[in-house]
């Protein structure tokens, strides 16, 4: 759940790839006023991450529709029972509350804030992502760069909004080495244990839904892991596992 009004589009790219590490994101909304010219940059990622856009209008100045439609929402989602946990990303401590009775519920909450994020909201978390530090130490990716060439020519064409929401960047391929690092994250938070190569699999079409083991002239999945970075092991039957290798 996304508060555009406090939190920078380019963080995306980085949280959305730890979410999928962690767990299947079943809802993907984000809330704000999309008629202003300030938010071109989050509707260029609607497509593109495949989130729902909730439209609030700010019929009163200083007061935050945003913040009372999240909540109202989130206690919704709650009561359907078809989550386990609840990311909040925002900058705002106005989210300390939603927080609490998340957990008071039994719901694993992660937040998701830049580094100004006060710490009453941070505590109420039971994981919180530092968002001007995950987009850092992430490599530079295909994905992030085509996040900000979109945002960039939707702020050349911010009078024709209409003609700026249309903008559209052919996909970008892959490198290896992007696959690979998001994999060794995933692994990461085995602790070292083997991981079942099929799970792994899903992970990565979650994360880039594009990727094609063929692309890299591998007939099988295994094969597209390079025995330098990764231990391929059989199981029982046709199971196969992967873990990092030890030169890691």
């Amino acid at each position: 759940m996304i508060d555009t009004d406090n939190v920078s589009p380019k963080y995306i790219s980085a949280l959305h790839k730890e979410l999928i590490v962690l767990g299947k994101v079943t809802y993907k909304r984000m809330y704000g006023d999309f008629t202003q010219n300030a938010s071109v940059g989050w509707r260029q990622l609607v497509n593109e991450y495949s989130i729902t856009p909730i439209q609030q209008y700010s019929y009163t100045t200083g007061k935050n529709a945003t913040d009372s439609k999240m909540i109202i929402d989130a206690m919704d989602i709650l009561y359907s029972g078809n989550v386990d946990a609840f990311c909040l990303m925002s900058s705002d401590s106005d989210f300390t509350g939603l927080a609490k009775r998340l957990k008071e519920s039994n719901m694993y909450v992660i937040g998701a804030g830049e580094s100004k994020t006060p710490n009453s909201f941070v505590r109420c978390c039971d994981r919180f992502f530092v968002l001007d530090k995950l987009e850092r130490d992430e490599p530079k990716r295909a994905a992030k760069r085509t996040v900000k060439k979109r945002v960039d020519a939707a702020k050349d064409d911010i009078k024709d909004d209409a003609k700026a929401d249309k903008i559209d960047d052919a996909i970008e391929p892959l490198t290896r080495e992007e696959v690979e690092e998001f994999a060794i994250k995933v692994l990461e938070e085995c602790d070292g244990r083997p991981y079942a190569l099929a799970a792994l699999t899903i992970k990565i079409y979650q994360a880039f839904p594009q990727f094609s083991y063929r692309d890299f002239g591998a007939k099988k999945s295994y094969e597209f892991f390079s025995s330098e970075r990764f231990v391929i092991t059989k199981g029982k039957s046709t199971d196969m596992y992967i873990a990092l290798s030890r030169a890691l």
